[in-house]
């Protein structure tokens, strides 16, 4: 497919789940498959809705973490700050989370 060398294509966690699919389809074809072939099918067929899965789930992490902050928030004001909390967790928050998600989700 690429001389690229496949970690320089994809971040560790994307690399580990194109080597899983090479290992399915191996399986599958009784190893009569090349490592190319594999990833042009799984990028051809299964990528996208792997990496929007992958980047709903990391939304909806941060939406819960949004939303604790904003509750611990609101508990020690004594009253619903809403979006303040909101925009307080993204700009003082968001970057660090980030990083340690993908720190955490084996992400380079």
């Amino acid at each position: 497919m690429s001389s690229v060398p496949l970690s320089a294509r994809y971040d560790a966690v994307e690399q580990r789940e194109v080597e899983r699919h090479y290992e399915r389809l191996c399986s599958e074809r009784d190893g009569k498959i090349e490592f190319a072939e594999a990833e042009a099918d799984w990028l051809a067929n299964h990528a996208l809705q792997w990496r929007l899965r992958r980047q709903a789930h990391c939304l909806a992490l941060q939406r819960e973490e949004i939303n604790r902050h904003k509750w611990i928030r609101s508990e020690k004001e004594k009253r619903d700050v809403g979006h303040e909390a909101v925009f307080e967790w993204i700009q003082k928050y968001a970057a660090a989370w980030r990083q340690w998600y993908e720190k955490e989700h084996g992400v380079t």
